[in-house]
């Protein structure tokens, strides 16, 4: 069986909607590897929010802050950092001037730390907690890698997460960012387009994907990749096979060649045992 290598979001696609990994998803993981084939976590979170417990579960590396970074080699023991591409500084000037023009709290996020004004920390709080995944490891694991001010820095910073209670936030942010930045919505759990991420303009996890897969020697046409939302359409769009979760947004089904169940449906599992990985 020629190797292959599997792409796969963290939230909504490992990590189900009350905050747990099915067994069946780490069994997929590990048997695919035992196989011989290589699996890479894919996600718009920061290496300092990935987990201990998906760690455990035995990854090949990582492409993490939605194609900012990228580690190769088994997580976190053997290889390194491989990618790192950061906003430039006047760049994120321009950017926290903007969020600030529209209202919205907003979260700095970098490599090894996260910035957030108390009022951006609070409503993340909150929409974990509606939708039950405010564990207290959960709330633990935020207070620790969390630096709460209102100065934030300008250097080492990767992208950002905004909300507001206002719906038309996105709208505002993207009339302002659009030209210059990546903006997308729908990432942050209950806000819709009250909420969103912006990036460097072509930066994501499909483009960041390309370079791995160049750095591995592995054709495209041999990668999948797997996602639920808006920041998995450039690297569904891209991959050899993108395969949605039953879960995903109407865009992230549209950008795939496949649907597979949902997260708490077997979904890894089921898409893994389609294109012959398990």
């Amino acid at each position: 069986m020629a190797q292959r290598i599997a792409f796969l979001d963290i939230d909504g696609t490992i990590i189900d909607h009350a905050g747990g990994v099915p067994d069946s998803t780490a069994s997929a993981v590990r048997q695919a590897r035992a196989n011989g084939h290589l699996v890479y976590l894919a996600s718009g979170r920061t290496p300092s929010e990935v987990e201990g417990r998906l760690v455990e579960i035995g990854f090949d590396g990582a492409i993490l802050g939605a194609g900012a970074y990228a580690w190769i080699g088994t997580l976190w023991s053997e290889g390194g950092w491989r990618v790192e591409r950061l906003m430039d500084p006047e760049r994120v000037s321009e950017m926290v001037t903007a969020l600030r023009a529209v209202g919205a709290d907003f979260v700095l996020q970098g490599r090894d730390e996260v910035w957030a004004s108390q009022s951006a920390l609070d409503r993340v709080t909150r929409a974990l907690d509606a939708e039950g995944r405010l564990s207290d490891a959960t709330r633990e694991a935020l207070l620790d890698h969390v630096t709460v001010t209102d100065d934030p820095p300008l250097m080492g910073v990767a992208k950002s997460a905004f909300s507001s209670d206002d719906l038309g936030c996105y709208g505002a942010v993207t009339a302002r960012l659009g030209d210059d930045f990546s903006v997308i919505t729908g990432t942050m759990p209950g806000l819709g387009t009250a909420g969103g991420e912006v990036s460097p303009a072509g930066v994501n996890k499909g483009s960041t994907m390309l370079t791995v897969l160049g750095e591995l020697g592995i054709p495209v046409g041999d990668a999948i990749a797997i996602g639920d939302n808006n920041n998995d359409l450039e690297m569904l769009r891209l991959a050899g096979t993108g395969v949605a979760m039953g879960n995903a947004t109407e865009q992230a089904r549209a950008a795939a060649d496949d649907v597979t169940t949902a997260v708490d449906a077997d979904g890894i599992w089921n898409a893994f045992a389609r294109h012959g990985l398990v």
